[in-house]
């Protein structure tokens, strides 16, 4: 089989990898050294985003794996990795909201330093309302980020509710802040579009954040399945 986008694959010692298993073809996640006999890194690809690490793509031919290389049991993989995507699906939120609050702390000095026709352009009503969006937008994602981070921590919480409000939180925040970081380049205008700003970096870097860990729509199929099964009700904010 093959693996493709495996996070920093290209520093791992080891890889996570979800198999079926046995008789059942129960999936399962196996940690497996990356040099063992069958595991190639076939390609490295180079995406529009600036990162650290790389995320390449294995083919694995006849890797052999034991009893011991298993994570967790038999036929948990699914279980693990719901656990690990509710976690990394907060972390996403948290991620584009902070580049949405500096993208605009960006956009909002550079509207109060530009001047045209003898103002800043902070003073024109479309630009007030395009830094006024963004602002209530951050303010929104911010404060429901948090409050599900929170619940994520409480140990009475339920873990299906709490991974259909990580998708909640992961979808609107990531939406949110590509619609912000697209506000705040075209406040820059041709600035924006400049390699030398930091907003044309952010608005090529944050897109990834609508695909990976499971893209929007998935996201809104689980919320939907949520709402479908355990009623409005499941997505509401404790009351203690």
């Amino acid at each position: 089989g093959e693996k493709w986008f495996v996070t920093c694959g290209d520093i791992a010692d080891f890889l996570v990898v979800q198999a079926d298993a046995g008789p059942e073809r129960a999936a399962t996640l196996f940690f497996v050294d990356k040099q063992a006999p069958g595991v190639t890194m076939s390609r490295v690809p180079r995406f529009m985003h600036t990162a650290v690490n790389g995320h390449p793509e294995f083919t694995f031919t006849d890797v052999f794996v034991t009893d011991a290389d298993v994570l967790g049991e038999v036929g948990q993989g699914y279980e693990l990795t719901k656990e690990w995507f509710t976690d990394e699906r907060l972390m996403i939120a948290a991620r584009t909201v902070g580049a949405a609050e500096r993208a605009l702390e960006l956009a909002r000095d550079w509207a109060v330093r530009r001047e045209q026709f003898g103002q800043p352009i902070s003073s024109f009503q479309l630009v007030q309302g395009m830094l006024a969006d963004c602002a209530a937008e951050i303010a929104v994602h911010r404060a429901y980020t948090h409050q599900v981070a929170w619940e994520a921590d409480q140990p009475d919480t339920d873990r299906k509710t709490l991974h259909a409000k990580a998708s909640t939180a992961k979808l609107a925040a990531s939406e949110a802040a590509g619609r912000v970081v697209d506000r705040c380049v075209q406040i820059f205008g041709g600035r924006g579009y400049d390699r030398g700003y930091p907003v044309e970096r952010m608005y090529r870097e944050l897109r990834v954040d609508r695909i990976w860990e499971g893209t929007s729509e998935i996201q809104r199929l689980i919320i939907a399945n949520e709402l479908i099964k355990r009623g409005t009700g499941a997505l509401q904010m404790p009351t203690h």
